[in-house]
C-alpha cells in the first residue's frame, strides 16, 4: 500500500493549493506513487494477450496452407509447436496484465477514498454539510468507478494492439481487407463517440440520484428510534420515496440510453464484419486467396469484433467515470469552514501555555470569549480551570453556533474567542481543540464496546467521569456491562442512556476546557441532579455548560445570560439572576 505522505492530500493552505479536477484526478489515480509501472505493465501484459489472440488464427490458417493441403505431417508437428507458443504466451501474458492493472486499481483506488476521506475530516471541516450516506458513496462507489481508469486504458490499448495486429494479418492477405479494417474502425468510434454525449449527461444524472438516495436510506436507517418518537415515519417514507423515484427514472432512462447505444455498435460491428466475410469468401471462390488465409481471415473476423466493440463502448465508460471524477472534485473542492489566516504563521504552543501571566501577575483564563456583533453576539465570558460555567442563549440556533465556533466548526471572528491568551483566529485547529473540547448536542455513539465508546483514546475508564455521567445503574445490567458492544449507533440503548454515554466520552477528555451543549435533556430530573452534582469534581478543568436547565445552572460558579448584543448580558450566579432578570426567568424558570 501507498504510504499516506505519498498522496496528495488537504494541507492547512488548501486555499492556495491547484485546484482538483477531472483531469487532476484521473492523473492522480493512473500516476501517483509510480502506479505508471503497474499501468505499462499491464498495458504491455493484455496488448500482448491480443496480439496473440489475433495470431491464433492466422497461424492455424498457415498450418492449413503449409502443412494439411500438402498433407505434409512434419510440417504439421511445427506449426502446431508454433501454435502451442502462441497459446503459452496467450496466456502467461494475460496473467500479467491482469495481476498489474488489477493491483494498479486497488491502489489508486485506496488513494482515492484517502482523499475523501482526508478532505471530510480535515480540520477546519467543509463549509457545506454532506449527508453520511453521500460522502460514503463518494468514497467508495465513484472512487472505486475513476480507479477502474487503469482497466479502461489498459483494455483500450489491448483492444487497439488487437485490431491493428488483425488489421496487418488482413492486409498481408488481401490489402482490400486490410484496408477495409483500418478505415472501417476510426470511422465506427466516431460514430459511436457522436451517439454517447446523451448517455454521458444522463450517466451523470443517474449516479448523483442515486446517491441522494442512498444517501437518504441511510440517515432513515440510522435515525428510525427518533423518527418514530416523533411520530414522522410517513414523512420520511414520503421523501424518500420521491428520492428513490427520482433516482428509478434517472436510472432507467440511463439504461435505455445504454441498451440503445450497445445495440447501434453491435448492429455497426456485426454489418461490417459480415461484410469482410462476405468479401472473403468472394476472393476464395474467384482464387484470390487460399483455403487456409480463408479459414484465417473467417478467424480474424470473428476476434476483432471483441476489440473493436470494446473501442465502441470506450467513450460510455469514459463518461461514466468523468462523472464520478466530477463528484470527487467537487467534495476536494468544498471551500473550508474555517478559513485559515492570511498569515502562514500559526501558533503551536504547548499545552502548558495556560500558566502564562497577564501583566498583572493574574493567570491567563483557558478561555475567554469576548464581546461580538452579528451571528456572533454572544455574551462575553472567561473561563479558568476549577471553575464551572453556565452561558443561557434564548435561541437554540444561537447556542449551536456558540458550541460550533468554540469547537472550531464554524469561523470565529478575529478577537472573538481567546485561548490561554492567544486569539483563537490565528492557532492551528489541531492546537484548538487540544485545549478544547466542544462536542455537539447530538453526539453519536459509534460501533464499539462500551469502553471503547466513553474512553476514546484511554483504555481505562476514569471513575470520576462514569460517577458524574451516572452511567453505572444501566451499564451494570448489561449483559457484559462495559465490554458490552453497541450496534447501530446503540439504539438498543433508550435516549437518556446515549445521552449518559455521550456526556461520559465528553468527560474523559484530556483538553483543559470542556464545553457541554444541554447534555441532560433526554434524563430524568433525579438522574440529571447527580450529573449536576458530579459536575463539582473537575477542579483541573474549565467547564462550559450551555444550557438553559436550572439544575445545571445552580452548580455553576457564574451564568452569563446572552440578549440582542453584547450590551445586554447579563452575569451573576443562578440565583443572583433569578431575582434580578425577567429575561432569565422567562428563559430558565425556577
Amino acid at each position: 500500500m501507498p504510504s499516506s505522505s505519498a498522496t496528495p492530500s488537504c494541507p492547512q493552505g488548501r486555499n492556495k493549493q491547484a485546484p482538483w479536477t477531472v483531469s487532476r484526478l484521473f492523473t492522480v489515480a493512473l500516476f501517483a506513487n509510480g502506479r505508471w509501472k503497474l499501468l505499462l505493465a499491464g498495458c504491455a501484459g493484455l496488448g500482448l494477450h491480443q496480439v496473440s489472440e489475433a495470431l491464433v488464427p492466422a497461424t492455424i490458417g498457415a498450418a492449413v496452407d503449409n502443412a494439411i493441403q500438402p498433407n505434409n505431417f512434419g510440417a504439421l508437428l511445427g506449426w502446431l509447436g508454433a501454435l502451442a507458443v502462441v497459446f503459452v504466451v496467450l496466456a502467461l501474458s494475460w496473467r500479467l496484465g491482469t495481476l498489474a492493472t488489477e493491483r494498479s486499481f486497488l491502489l489508486s483506488s485506496h488513494d482515492l477514498r484517502q482523499l475523501a476521506v482526508e478532505r471530510t475530516l480535515h480540520p477546519r471541516g467543509m463549509a457545506a454539510r454532506r449527508a453520511p450516506g453521500e460522502i460514503v458513496a463518494i468514497a467508495s462507489s465513484d472512487a472505486d468507478r475513476v480507479a477502474g481508469l487503469a482497466w479502461l486504458i489498459a483494455g483500450a490499448l489491448a483492444a487497439t494492439a488487437g485490431v491493428v495486429t488483425s488489421a496487418v494479418t488482413l492486409l498481408l492477405i488481401s490489402v482490400p481487407l486490410g484496408l477495409a479494417v483500418l478505415i472501417a474502425t476510426p470511422v465506427m468510434l466516431l460514430v459511436m463517440r457522436r451517439l454517447t454525449k446523451p448517455l454521458e449527461d444522463r450517466s451523470d444524472v443517474e449516479q448523483s440520484t442515486a446517491a441522494r438516495a442512498g444517501a437518504l436510506a441511510t440517515d432513515f436507517i440510522t435515525g428510525s428510534r427518533p423518527l418514530k418518537g416523533l411520530g414522522a415515519e410517513n414523512a420520511a417514507v414520503t421523501r424518500y420515496r420521491t428520492a428513490s423515484r427520482t433516482s428509478l427514472v434517472a436510472g432507467l432512462r440511463a439504461v435505455r440510453s445504454r441498451s440503445a447505444y450497445n445495440g447501434a455498435s453491435t448492429a455497426l460491428s456485426a454489418a461490417f464484419l459480415a461484410g469482410i466475410a462476405f468479401f472473403a469468401a468472394w476472393f476464395a471462390v474467384q482464387g484470390s486467396i487460399t483455403v487456409g488465409q480463408l479459414v484465417a481471415v473467417v478467424g480474424v473476423t470473428q476476434f476483432v469484433q471483441g476489440p473493436m466493440t470494446a473501442l465502441g463502448f470506450l467513450s460510455v465508460e469514459l463518461a461514466r467515470k468523468r462523472a464520478s471524477a466530477a463528484r470527487i472534485a467537487v467534495l476536494l473542492a468544498e471551500p473550508d469552514a474555517v478559513p485559515a489566516p492570511e498569515s502562514e504563521e500559526r501558533t503551536t504552543a504547548a499545552a502548558g501555555s495556560a500558566a502564562t501571566l497577564t501583566s498583572r501577575g493574574e493567570p491567563v483564563p483557558l478561555l475567554e470569549l469576548r464581546p461580538g456583533s452579528g451571528d456572533a453576539a454572544f455574551p462575553p465570558f472567561t473561563a479558568s480551570a476549577g471553575e464551572i460555567v453556565g452561558v443561557v442563549l434564548p435561541s437554540g440556533t444561537q447556542a449551536r453556533l456558540l458550541v460550533d465556533t468554540l469547537g472550531f466548526r464554524a469561523p470565529a471572528p478575529r478577537g472573538l474567542v481567546v485561548i490561554d491568551g492567544q486569539d483563537a483566529a490565528d492557532l492551528d485547529p489541531v492546537h484548538v481543540r487540544s485545549r478544547i473540547f466542544a462536542d455537539s448536542h447530538d453526539g453519536v455513539l459509534f460501533r464499539g464496546s462500551v469502553r471503547e465508546n466513553v474512553a476514546a483514546t484511554d483504555a481505562q475508564l476514569e471513575e470520576r467521569a462514569m460517577a458524574a455521567a451516572a452511567v453505572g445503574d444501566f451499564v451494570s445490567q448489561l449483559p457484559e456491562g462495559t465490554e458490552t458492544v453497541l450496534t447501530g449507533h446503540g439504539q438498543s440503548l433508550s435516549g437518556g442512556q446515549r445521552q449518559r454515554l455521550v456526556l461520559g466520552r465528553s468527560l474523559h477528555q484530556k483538553q483543559a476546557v470542556l464545553v457541554l451543549h444541554d447534555p441532560t435533556t433526554a434524563v430524568d430530573t433525579a438522574t440529571e441532579a447527580v450529573i449536576a452534582d458530579g459536575l463539582r469534581n473537575f477542579p483541573d478543568k474549565a467547564l462550559v455548560l450551555v444550557t438553559t436547565s436550572p439544575t445545571l445552572l445552580a452548580v455553576c460558579h457564574r451564568v452569563v445570560m446572552g440578549g440582542s448584543g453584547a450590551a445586554a448580558s447579563e452575569t451573576g450566579t443562578h440565583r443572583e439572576l433569578l431575582a434580578t432578570s425577567a429575561g432569565y426567568r422567562e428563559v430558565v424558570g425556577s
